[in-house]
């Protein structure tokens, strides 16, 4: 086993406070998962924003910033300048967005008010924030001794979450100015949906990767390359099809380059993670059920896109859809990135992790069971107490590694 670490502190107490704030704006998806699935009948609209974004913002997108810093920096000797722009870009990440996502409450549980103005203005911030994330990392790029897979689908992820953000928030402006954007009347959201969950495949791609590559510190391959390129370019054109009113177009371009990213992804690296199988050690276990609901959530994306009448799906694939990627695919890979992250610390509630690794993949396979079969939510209280004591313990382990230490970063092969 080889050792990649953060060899600057100061970076490595960065990353320490990222994820921490990921853990806690995560507890607000946690709560209102709960929630959810104790409301009887249909859920407010509201409810279920404020519990998608927390999760999607608080919990992914926080916390795919935090795999960008770890893996730009790696061992790099590093000046005081690029430590302090660092440190900025993490605190400004997590005060964004965690003043970003109790507005979809404000906004969309309070009518016309005047509390819904607030929606763009902290939509603003908060994609100004991702975008600094984006290009930082895209400038990171030159400065790398070996440029790796790794650093392609990280940035690649990165650039389509901005895109894809920045179409949110001008939705979020129609909200409080009403409509302006030349979308199709039948699916506004489409264009912001498509991109954030193709840029979910290119984050999710970078961790297992990381995990489970042969030599994951090699420089970029062809394959990885072409992996890289089909996600990021494919997701483009998701905007450019809405807006231009192409769809019929563009799509059939869209699901090929989806197609093929996940066969080059399937041949080269998803194999051995499975291989590793659930009881291989951390993050590798993580690693192994993150890329088996990849596979399924990519599965379930291509089939709806193939579908394009979206009121063709029965009425249980959007939960199974989100759930499949929000929880099996990402939530597995950053519990997988903090146990690494805390890796001195893990004898603070040892028993923990094992625990909600197991409590959330068999929660997840009963809520989504339940849910296609009776439609009933009661089966996400399993997932969510799996999910809840995942949280819990990497936060007390983050809070309780040295913060000073440089140690071990991401366990490889």
């Amino acid at each position: 086993m080889q050792a990649m670490k953060v060899s600057n502190p100061a970076v490595w107490r960065v990353l320490k406070t990222v994820f921490i704030g990921a853990c806690l704006l995560f507890l607000i998806n946690i709560y209102f998962g709960f929630d959810n699935s104790l409301t009887v009948g249909e859920i407010p609209r509201w409810q279920s924003l404020i519990h998608l974004h927390a999760g999607s913002i608080g919990w992914i997108t926080l916390s795919a910033i935090g795999v960008a810093i770890w893996l730009m920096t790696g061992q790099r000797q590093v000046d005081s300048a690029y430590e302090t722009g660092v440190r900025r870009l993490g605190w400004a990440a997590v005060i964004a967005f965690g003043l970003y996502i109790p507005n979809f409450w404000l906004a969309f549980s309070r009518g016309q008010g005047p509390l819904i103005s607030l929606l763009p203005v902290f939509g603003v911030v908060a994609v100004l924030v991702l975008w600094a994330a984006a290009i930082y990392t895209l400038r990171q790029l030159r400065h790398q001794p070996v440029l790796t897979t790794m650093h392609l689908l990280i940035s690649g992820a990165l650039l389509v979450a901005s895109i894809g953000a920045t179409v949110g928030m001008l939705l979020g402006m129609e909200r409080a100015f009403g409509q302006f954007l030349p979308l199709p009347a039948d699916d506004r959201v489409g264009a912001h949906a498509g991109m954030m969950d193709t840029y979910l495949f290119l984050a999710a791609a970078a961790i297992v990767e990381w995990f489970s590559g042969k030599e994951p510190g090699r420089r970029w391959s062809r394959a990885g390359l072409i992996q890289a390129l089909a996600w990021t370019i494919g997701a483009t054109l998701v905007p450019v099809a809405y807006f231009l009113n192409i769809i019929p177009v563009l799509l059939p371009i869209f699901l090929l380059l989806l197609l093929v990213g996940l066969l080059i992804f399937l041949v080269r690296i998803a194999w051995r993670a499975v291989l590793a199988g659930p009881t291989a050690g951390q993050p590798k276990a993580w690693a192994f059920f993150g890329t088996i609901w990849l596979v399924a959530f990519m599965g379930l994306f291509l089939y709806a896109v193939s579908v394009m009448d979206f009121s063709l799906l029965p009425p249980w694939f959007g939960a199974v859809f989100v759930h499949a990627g929000f929880v099996g695919m990402m939530t597995n890979l950053i519990l997988g990135v903090m146990s690494t992250r805390a890796a001195e610390a893990r004898h603070v509630l040892s028993w923990g992790e094992p625990a909600a690794m197991w409590l959330i993949n068999l929660g997840l396979l009963v809520f989504l069971g339940l849910k296609i079969t009776s439609d009933i939510r009661l089966g996400a209280i399993v997932m969510g107490v799996g999910v809840l004591l995942g949280v819990v313990t990497m936060a007390a382990r983050l809070r309780a590694t040295p913060a000073m230490s440089a140690g071990a970063a991401a366990v490889t092969t």
